[in-house]
């Protein structure tokens, strides 16, 4: 279902599990040293490396980060490395990424709050359901986009006040679909309100990443916690 799709994994589940296309997670920087933590041993190539912000820069070296990429792109040869930086945008991490971007022989994308400023590839987070592929990407089509995806679900709410968008877990079962958004969705009506719940299942991802092909997404990126039971 998602050959497609390189799963994100850590060392742990890479050892029970290998799937055809890879992305390496947990990679951080280090809790002690000027350098990065949790560094692979091996890796199959075309694989992604993908880099978090769940340790912060502190006093970490970026000669030292970015000298310990290179080895490991020289290494491994990944088809490119991810910067997920989740945390608030900070000068740290841009001067960061802006050194590891100059000293990498691969491609490299990152998150939105740094693709802005930087020049490379985008990693965007999942695409919303109550949008349209093609829409969500559209601000970012030249500058190469590798997109994360996900079974997401959200409830919208419309009130004579507004909408109100709320994220919920997966409701199995709903009985319309729009092909368009790639979504199950259903709708309740009462005297005061429309609640709209979207759904992506397995079949509208399946579909989610075929069309990114022809959108000219770089890769689809999926945790594997979350794709594994579909």
């Amino acid at each position: 279902m998602f050959s497609k799709v390189f799963l994100a994994q850590t060392a742990s589940e890479i050892r029970n599990h290998l799937p055809d296309k890879l992305c390496y997670m947990a990679l951080h920087f280090s809790p002690y040293g000027k350098g990065l933590s949790n560094v692979p041993l091996s890796l199959p190539k075309d694989s992604i490396i993908l880099l978090d912000d769940s340790m912060p820069v502190d006093n970490h070296d970026p000669m030292v980060v970015a000298e310990q990429l290179t080895e490991l792109v020289l290494r491994f040869s990944p088809t490119a490395l991810l910067m997920d930086f989740q945390r608030p945008a900070n000068q740290a991490l841009e001067e960061m990424a802006a050194i590891i971007l100059q000293a990498l022989p691969c491609p490299i994308g990152i998150t939105t709050d740094y693709a802005k400023k930087l020049d490379c590839h985008v990693f965007l987070p999942p695409p919303p359901v109550n949008k349209s592929l093609k829409e969500y990407l559209s601000p970012w089509k030249d500058q190469g986009i590798y997109l994360e995806i996900a079974p997401e679900c959200s409830m919208f709410t419309v009130t004579e006040n507004g909408c109100v968008k709320e994220k919920i877990s997966l409701v199995e079962g709903l009985p319309l679909q729009d092909v368009r958004l790639h979504c199950h969705y259903n709708v309740e009506v009462s005297s005061d309100r429309a609640v709209f719940t979207l759904c992506r299942y397995k079949e509208d991802l399946s579909a989610l990443v075929d069309e990114t092909k022809t959108l000219g997404v770089l890769g689809c990126i999926g945790l594997y916690q979350e794709l594994k039971n579909l």
